[in-house]
């Protein structure tokens, strides 16, 4: 009987020992899922870091790329912006381009407008007098913008410096004469305005035995076309200009619109000035 209670009791013992084995092992394993639940989760979240880390990078190298791509051809737009200025379709702009490469390119000189090419090279007189009347426009706006600049300038330098003057005339290199002689045409550049100079020239030429034989083109350089018509008739009849002279137009009263410029090339503010023009030889006349 005590045998066999010891032999209950090493069973009931070994059997507890199993139950803790048992129990130790599911411990164990549940650790181990634990410990790699974890370690997979780590992962995951490194991994999905690591991803978003990339993704700008890759969108940046991506863009700049494509600029790479996409170069602006900065000559063409200064070629597209020079055309449209000169308002040339393309096909005449492309042209223009090809005469410069032949003999126009080779003479002429390198600031000759695409216009001027073309009406040189005009292939029909339809063309020829298209371009002609496209380059007068051009240079009557031009020569319009000039006299006003030019004019506002004069004006400054009279307020700035009342006593100077702003040309000396007889420094002018021009040709040099003293009377008119038989055939010449008289040009008289004056001011409608404040001007008792002008008055005193026009008195003495009209007086000149020689002048009243010829034609006689008076220039207003302080006019404008129209605005000003009615100031110059009325100068006209204070001056007592000869009427019948004025009305078969052997005298003409003229707005200036940049002749003075487009004769001397030069920009001359100082009236009155006297010139006669014999075979194309524009002569100043002093008195």
């Amino acid at each position: 009987m005590a045998g066999k209670c010891i032999a209950l009791t090493v069973y009931e013992g070994l059997l507890c020992l199993k139950t803790r084995l048992v129990h130790a092992e599911n411990c164990l394993l549940k650790h181990k899922k634990n410990q790699m639940m974890n370690q997979l989760f780590s992962t995951g979240l490194l991994l999905t870091l690591f991803v978003i880390s990339l993704t700008p990078v890759n969108a940046t190298q991506t863009k700049e790329k494509k600029l790479k791509h996409t170069p602006i051809n900065v000559q063409e737009l200064a070629e597209e912006s020079h055309r449209q200025q000169w308002a040339l379709s393309k096909a005449d702009w492309a042209r223009y381009k090809t005469l410069m490469q032949g003999i126009r390119g080779s003479i002429s000189p390198q600031n000759i407008s695409p216009i001027e090419v073309l009406g040189t090279h005009a292939r029909t007189d339809a063309e020829r007098r298209k371009y002609a009347e496209t380059w007068a426009r051009m240079r009557h706006e031009d020569i319009d913008r000039i006299l006003a600049f030019q004019l506002a300038y004069n004006q400054a330098f009279a307020r700035l410096y009342p006593n100077e003057q702003i040309i000396n005339t007889k420094l002018l290199n021009l040709v040099q004469g003293s009377d008119f002689k038989t055939g010449d045409r008289v040009l008289i550049f004056v001011k409608v305005e404040q001007c008792a100079e002008c008055e005193k020239i026009i008195q003495q030429v009209m007086r000149d035995e020689v002048a009243k034989k010829l034609h006689v083109d008076i220039y207003f350089v302080d006019t404008k076309n129209k605005i000003d018509d009615d100031k110059i008739r009325q100068w006209a009849k204070r001056q007592q200009i000869d009427a019948q002279r004025l009305k078969i137009g052997r005298i003409t009263l003229n707005h200036d619109k940049g002749t003075l410029y487009r004769m001397t090339h030069k920009f001359i503010s100082s009236v009155p000035l006297v010139f006669s023009i014999n075979s194309n030889q524009l002569k100043r006349i002093h008195y």
